[in-house]
């Protein structure tokens, strides 16, 4: 029962293809995603993490990162995003340094329930 890293948020073959991931990994997830989002870095350079239900074979526990200029909802971001509208981005530095801890931070709240 080890818990995920970023980057099995990030790959669509993260969480051993999918093969091993669990509710509490979608628990983990939202709780992640919510800190990302309050995070000063992310607000400054106008970026907003969304969850990502990925559909097929392969891992479905993604977190995508998307420019947000416009102050877009998740909903709308990801419409574009599947659309080919918007590219993913990567993290910004600040946000960086500090991923795997927020991943483990997310871990045992999403135990905690």
């Amino acid at each position: 029962m080890a818990i995920g890293s970023w980057d099995d948020f990030t790959s669509k073959y993260g969480f051993s293809d999918g093969e091993t991931v669990e509710n509490r990994d979608f628990r983990a997830r939202k709780r992640l995603v919510r800190m990302l989002n309050r995070l000063p870095a992310m607000k400054d350079a106008q970026l907003r993490a969304i969850e990502y239900d990925r559909p097929g074979v392969h891992n479905p526990c993604l977190v995508i990162v998307l420019p947000n200029s416009e102050g877009k909802r998740d909903k709308q971001l990801t419409e574009e995003w599947l659309e080919g509208k918007l590219g993913s981005c990567g993290l910004p530095e600040a946000v960086e340094d500090k991923i795997y801890g927020l991943a483990d931070k997310a871990y045992a709240k999403a135990g905690r329930r």
